[in-house]
């Protein structure tokens, strides 16, 4: 194997990599001691149904998640695979976001059961934008302080700590600006993606979960931010997230990785070692290949190693062949990672957690407690609501205009109706047509 996948990552200057800041001071704070994360035979399957209503339906299930095994430890762990693999699903059921039913196994924190309010505990950074656009980085850090944090830190200690997390993300040149939406320009990408993280920092949570947190930003962009996750984790905090095909600048920072493919594992283990590892089992990276790259061609079936081969042996054109060729694939990869090393010291490992385990009284429930009062966050969703439509002028303007078109319509369309039977219907269809109308377009 070439010796430059083996390469340390640099050191970086006080601006980083392509100019962007150095975040040496996060979590250096408060000492953080990431948990440890174990899943111990998790399987996730789903209900489908097909056919009409009006026919008896047709209900299959299927497989989501099959036989996952492993540790998340302190550090940055990433989650790969192909497009429908099921990273989301799997970084989904390790936040203790999915539906219980057609859930099975468990996931352990530190050898314990998850708390019933581990989503309250725990950050988590969805693949879509959370922030409101229309208020800047600033009030979005005030309004995620005044819900998450509990009534007993002081609105004083609440400001010091917006303003230290604005600091330490390198957001002190764009605090006040508007985060931006598509009538109103606003900051960048990734200061709009650091603005997201930042949301979910404010608790200081030992765990943080991002689901595709490179989605959307350019390979430069997306770099800075991995590094900013990378020098989080460094500090303690245990990095659970769910990356597609990251260039190689990103796919070194890696501590951990786990590679999924149609819900199985084909790797879990260190990230720096799965080339070693793929390389014994007959699949050799070629030079300057990005491993990703590499690692997704070869659960597609797709890998220079065996492409020869199969265009002399098989007909592409044929689509039950091609298909049979990939399932063949990753029925080997998955049967040889079930034999190789890797996987005999991580069962060793869960079997060593499961008899330390803590077992509880009461078996733990879903109920979630917040830190803060129904009517505080009423007040604080209330009153951003009405900053929004203060600052967004455009869309009041324009659903009052709609309303008052769509009246104008259907008074003219029941104009005159009379007070008898035959008016009252009229009247019944006017108001469902309007409550209709209302419903699709505003």
């Amino acid at each position: 194997m070439s010796e430059q996948y083996n390469s340390q990552i640099p050191a970086m200057d006080d601006t980083g990599t392509n100019g962007t800041p150095k975040y040496e001071s996060i979590g250096t704070a408060k000492s953080l001691q990431g948990s440890t994360i174990s899943f111990h035979n998790i399987h996730y399957k789903v209900t489908q149904r097909s056919g009409c209503l009006c026919i008896k339906r047709k209900t299959t299930s299927k497989d989501i998640l099959i036989d996952l095994n492993g540790l998340m430890k302190p550090g940055l762990n990433a989650i790969m695979g192909a497009t429908g693999s099921g990273k989301s699903s799997f970084l989904d059921v390790l936040a203790a976001r999915k539906d219980p039913a057609g859930l099975s196994g468990e996931v352990l924190i530190d050898g314990a059961p998850q708390p019933p309010n581990f989503k309250c505990l725990s950050g988590y950074v969805v693949q879509d934008d959370v922030v409101m656009g229309t208020l800047t980085v600033r009030e979005n850090f005030r309004f995620s302080a005044a819900l998450r944090l509990p009534s007993s830190v002081s609105q004083k200690e609440k400001e010091a700590k917006v303003n230290r997390l604005i600091t330490e993300l390198g957001l002190t040149k764009v605090a006040d600006s508007r985060v931006g939406t598509q009538l109103i320009r606003g900051i960048s990408g990734g200061e709009r993606k650091r603005t997201n993280i930042g949301m979910e920092l404010i608790i200081d949570p030992p765990v943080l979960f991002l689901d595709e947190p490179t989605t959307g930003l350019d390979a430069s962009t997306a770099n800075s931010v991995l590094l900013l996750l990378k020098r989080m984790s460094s500090c303690g905090r245990t990095i659970i997230l769910s990356i597609h095909q990251p260039r190689y600048s990103i796919y070194r920072l890696f501590d951990s990785l786990t590679l999924l493919v149609s819900g199985k594992q084909v790797y879990h283990g260190p990230a720096q070692r799965a080339l070693d590892y793929f390389s014994n089992i007959g699949y050799t990276c070629e030079p300057h290949n990005n491993p990703a790259d590499f690692f997704l061609d070869v659960i597609n079936g797709d890998s220079t190693a065996i492409a020869f081969d199969r265009i002399k042996e098989a007909d592409d054109s044929d689509p039950d062949r091609v298909t049979s060729s990939r399932q063949n694939i990753e029925d080997h990869l998955v049967q040889e990672y079930r034999g190789s090393q890797y996987y005999g010291e991580t069962k060793a490992q869960l079997e060593q957690i499961t008899m330390n385990r803590e077992y509880s009284v009461k078996t733990p429930s879903r109920t979630i407690t917040y830190n803060t009062s129904f009517s505080t966050q009423f007040r604080w969703v209330l009153k951003r609501t009405f900053t929004n439509l203060i600052l967004n002028p455009q869309t009041s303007f324009a659903q009052i205009g709609v309303t008052v078109f769509l009246a104008l319509i259907v008074g003219a369309i029941f104009f005159g109706v009379k007070n008898d039977q035959s008016g009252l219907q009229n009247r019944s269809v006017c108001v469902v047509n309007v409550f209709v109308f209302n419903s699709n377009i505003l």
